[in-house]
Parts: C-alpha cells; structure tokens; sequence
C-alpha cells in the first residue's frame, strides 16, 4: 500500500497495454486500484488483483502516460525506449562521429568546464580530428 491521505478503492479495473507496434493486447483483470496521493503532492496508483496469479503476465516497467477520468478509469501507455541508430566511424578524446540510420553524419562532442581545457579550441582540433582521414 502507499502512503498518503486520500485513497479510493474501486471494485473493478481494466488495464490496457498499447505496444507501439500497432499490435494491441488486452489484459482484463478484475480487482482493486489504490489512488493515493501524499503531502508534496504525489500521485500513486497500486493495483491489487482480486485473484493473483503467479506468472498470468509478463511483468514489466516502463515510463509513459497516464490518465485518470473522473470516473475511475485509468489507462496507462508505455513509451518505448529510443536507442541510438547510430553507427560509430570515428572516436575522439571527447566524442565521436557517427553515421545515423537516416543518413546523416553526426558529430558529438562533450567537454566539462572542470577540465579546464580551452573550450574552442578543443572543439575545432577535435571537429577536424574526428572529419580527417574518414571518408564519407
């Protein structure tokens, strides 16, 4: 259960997975959903099935939007986790070029202030360092 002052119970909820692929799979478990929020203005939502069953569904965690109507109901659509298509052609001391999977050739390049190094010029030496000697 979480903490907080306000909860409500309901008798019945229905949890929707949307997969990003178009492909939807409906999950319908009857049981109670806890809505709570605490003094900073939390909000916590804990669902507790009337009949658990070990291994009914595949337990996941994701980040994504919520939403609860007036009415009670809650549904919940995870984002899906967006990872670099980028492919490496050349690493230097603070990045790296890359060719990304549109077709673009992108250059990154991370220098802290803590190092103490001169910003500008570090970042022209190693722009050209990273474009030399690659054919693109």
């Amino acid at each position: 259960m979480f903490p907080g002052k306000c909860a409500k119970n309901l008798n019945f909820f229905s949890l929707t997975i949307q997969k990003m692929s178009k492909k939807i799979n409906m999950i319908q478990v009857s049981g109670q959903a806890v809505f709570t929020s605490d003094e900073n203005k939390n909000e916590f939502v804990q669902f507790l099935p009337d009949d658990p069953v070990e291994q009914f569904v595949k337990g996941w965690r994701h980040e994504g939007v919520a939403q609860r109507l007036r009415n009670g109901t809650f549904d919940f659509v995870a984002r899906p986790r967006i990872r670099s298509a980028a492919t490496l052609i050349k690493k230097v001391a603070h990045g790296r070029l890359s060719a990304t999977k549109d077709g673009a050739i992108q250059l990154t390049l991370k220098i802290f202030k803590s190092e103490g190094v001169p910003m500008a010029d570090t970042f022209i030496r190693e722009a050209e360092e990273a474009v030399s000697n690659v054919k693109l």
